[in-house]
């Protein structure tokens, strides 16, 4: 079953400036750092960010469910993206593909305009991108799939644009000194706006480590909202994935203006559940006690383990269930009776993972006795070096079982 959204809004939104404030409405969700970028929202560095987008119908993370249909453009018409003022334009850098992507999904799956039929251009102001169909038909919400190689495999794939990455090979504007809003336009063939959303984000002072949806194995497949029964684990019950998850290190040291090309992962990370924890009698510090579903931890003395005790913790699992369920675990997939550590994204993507870097890592998940929507949240902390910062990255993974 798909669920097809429409929505039917007229006329232009203002551009939302407020600093230190995060707003969204319409067909936009929010502003992300963008999975392939390690500081993609750092005051002044270029930006590297994903619009997630919405409809009135389906809110939020649930519009990244693959039954539910992203948006098309129609015949005649364009998608209008506007950075607000406080992005800085580089004018040296055209806007063209290599600037952009639509994506249907997160983890995302790029549709690129030679393959889906789109061109990329600039509209009424240097901060405004366009995407106009090559097509006097617009872009059909049917054809617009991913060309992954693995996209095919999907048990039910993803169709329509659900996220704009800005800033994909190369970013065409930089992050101003508060925040930044963006807005999104999709008019018809007569330039009337059918949809429209806009949303604002909060630049940050300093860069910190970058956990991210990753598609990079198992060749572009999307490992986000599978199905298994319970006491099913995702990657070791036969037709479904592990979790993947991009690691990038905290941008240190550098000048804002070049974080746009810091690739440096995070290697020898895993993650250790609630249920391992407690069976090596390891007591969480008070500062550590959101984690509820697990600790993320570095092996720093390098004998290929991960011991809380003895290496460093860096993030933890915040772990969202049904009520009352029981048995769900999520920890590093196991590979043979050893741990699988995070390694350079290069190991699992020989094409991709030189270009945009990073660590990739592996998890499997165990689903809980309750039937529904278990969504454990993986959170690295600002400072790496200090357990009570607050959290700096995240990202919540959906899991059904049935």
């Amino acid at each position: 079953m798909k669920i097809t959204t429409v929505v039917k809004v007229m006329g232009f939104a203002a551009l939302l400036e407020y600093s230190g404030i995060a707003m969204a409405d319409g067909i936009v969700s929010k502003i992300v750092n963008s999975p392939l970028s390690a500081a993609g929202t750092v005051k002044s560095a270029p930006a590297g960010i994903n619009v997630y987008l919405q409809s009135d119908e389906v809110q939020g993370i649930e519009f990244m469910n693959p039954i539910v249909e992203g948006y098309g453009i129609p015949a005649g018409g364009r998608i209008e993206i506007e950075m607000g003022n406080s992005y800085q334009r580089n004018p040296e850098i055209k806007l063209t593909q290599n600037t952009i992507m639509l994506v249907t999904g997160a983890p995302q799956q790029g549709m690129p305009g030679k393959v889906v039929g789109y061109a990329v251009g600039e509209g009424r102001n240097q901060n405004t991108i366009t995407i106009t169909p090559t097509s006097q038909e617009g872009l059909n919400i049917d054809k617009l799939i991913s060309p992954a190689p693995g996209a095919k495999l999907d048990p039910v794939p993803s169709h329509g644009i659900k996220v704009i990455h800005v800033g994909f090979f190369e970013s065409a504007f930089s992050n101003g000194s508060n925040s930044g809003s963006v807005s999104v336009r999709i008019i018809d063939g007569s330039g009337s706006v059918v949809q429209q959303g806009s949303a604002s984000i909060d630049f940050i002072d300093q860069p910190v480590p970058q956990l991210q949806p990753s598609n990079f194995p198992n060749a572009n497949r999307n490992h986000n909202w599978q199905v298994i029964a319970s006491g099913e684990t995702l990657g070791k019950t036969p037709g479904t994935l592990p979790i993947p998850a991009t690691l990038y290190a905290k941008a240190k040291g550098i000048n804002p203006t070049d974080m746009g090309s810091f690739k440096a992962g995070m290697l020898g990370v895993g993650i250790l559940s609630t249920q391992q924890l407690k069976a090596m009698k390891f007591k969480k510090p008070a500062s550590l006690s959101r984690y509820n579903g697990g600790l993320i931890v570095q092996d720093t003395n390098n004998d290929g383990r991960i011991d809380p005790n003895l290496d460093k913790i860096v993030g933890g699992v915040i772990g969202k269930a049904p009520a009352g369920a029981k048995g769900q675990e999520l920890r590093s997939l196991d590979v043979h009776g050893a741990v699988d550590l995070s390694r350079p994204t290069s190991a699992y993507n020989a094409k991709f993972g030189p270009v945009f870097g990073g660590a990739t890592m592996l998890l499997q998940f165990t689903g809980g006795d309750k039937p529904g929507k278990y969504r454990p949240t993986l959170a690295l902390l600002s400072d790496p070096d200090d357990t009570n910062s607050p959290d700096g990255s995240a990202y919540t993974f959906t899991i059904i079982v049935k």
